[in-house]
């Protein structure tokens, strides 16, 4: 990829978002750089995406961490599988979980909780009510520690954080 210009890259992401159409809504005032990429890269294919990501990574790990961070947001965890679910919210702390769903959409928490034993929803539920009012940057740092968990899951293997499509057998 060589140099990375924040310019190039909206000018790339104009073009292609004429090319291939807005898949969202898009404002009339140009995001950041790493927005750009993020916002393009998640509409690439996720081999292709991940290429790219590695190579950027390979000059610039804080731009490619800030492009990550871009492109899964907590709320995507609603369209990982419910088994790689299971196994992200096993692996991470109960205090973290509790304090991450305080600002989760009610979906997201349905769909975590239809992972969980109906007891552990109950514990977690009065946890969360027992804690009482947290503050925003504290919730913010807990879905980002599950984010970071969830990657790490991801690079060893263990779980699929985005569909990769078709996915292809070998028989």
């Amino acid at each position: 990829m060589g140099q990375f210009s924040p310019d190039a890259a909206a000018k790339a992401f104009s073009v292609i978002n004429r090319r291939f159409g807005s898949t969202g809504e898009q404002t009339k005032h140009a995001s950041s750089g790493p927005g750009n990429l993020a916002d393009l890269m998640n509409r690439l294919d996720p081999a292709a995406a991940r290429e790219i990501l590695e190579t950027i990574e390979s000059t610039d790990p804080d731009l490619a961490t800030s492009i990550r961070d871009l492109m899964f947001t907590f709320e995507n965890f609603q369209g990982v599988p419910e088994p790689d679910l299971r196994e992200l919210i096993v692996a991470v702390d109960k205090k973290t979980l509790t304090i991450a769903l305080k600002a989760a959409s009610e979906e997201l928490k349905t769909r975590i909780y239809r992972t969980m034993s109906s007891r552990a929803v109950e514990m977690l539920k009065e946890d969360s009510e027992m804690m009482g009012p947290v503050r925003t940057k504290d919730v913010a740092k807990a879905q980002s520690e599950m984010i970071a968990i969830a990657r790490k899951l991801e690079a060893e293997g263990k779980i699929v954080l985005r569909s990769q499509g078709e996915d292809e057998y070998v028989v």
